[in-house]
């Protein structure tokens, strides 16, 4: 495999542990009680995504890296765009959680769904372009 889809597999069950983490404070009377004390934060959304964005997305495409191009018969379109995806992805993703839990950084959600949106359209690129 390549460094770019180990990174994407690693980062994802990382994002995964922390998401699992957070739904089982969250499940528990007494550390949700403590969460929600936290005026503003936006706890079951920061979940939710560590989950959904950080676990799922980030798994199916150091999964679709790997197997894409081996499907095709072709390179990778370009590692150096996969490179830049998954830095892309890792850190918009932190940042969209932050701005889900920190209210004073809301812009960091903004930037983090652009920059999440932004990541994917360019792993799609990729990807489109190896298939093709």
């Amino acid at each position: 495999m390549s460094p770019t889809t180990i990174r994407f597999l690693k980062a994802g069950m990382a994002y995964f542990i922390l998401g699992a983490l957070l739904g089982t404070l969250l499940a528990v009377p007494v550390t949700r009680d403590l969460l929600y004390k936290a005026s503003g934060a936006q706890w079951r959304l920061a979940h939710t995504h560590l989950n959904l964005v950080g676990f799922v997305v980030m798994v199916i495409f150091g999964i679709a890296y790997h197997i894409l191009p081996r499907f095709a018969g072709k390179q990778l379109h370009s590692e150096s765009w996969a490179a830049a995806h998954f830095w892309i992805a890792a850190l918009a993703t932190g940042g969209m959680v932050i701005g889900f839990i920190v209210p004073a950084a809301a812009l960091l959600l903004w930037i983090g769904s652009v920059a999440q949106f932004t990541g994917i359209v360019l792993g799609v690129v990729n990807l489109w372009l190896t298939i093709r």
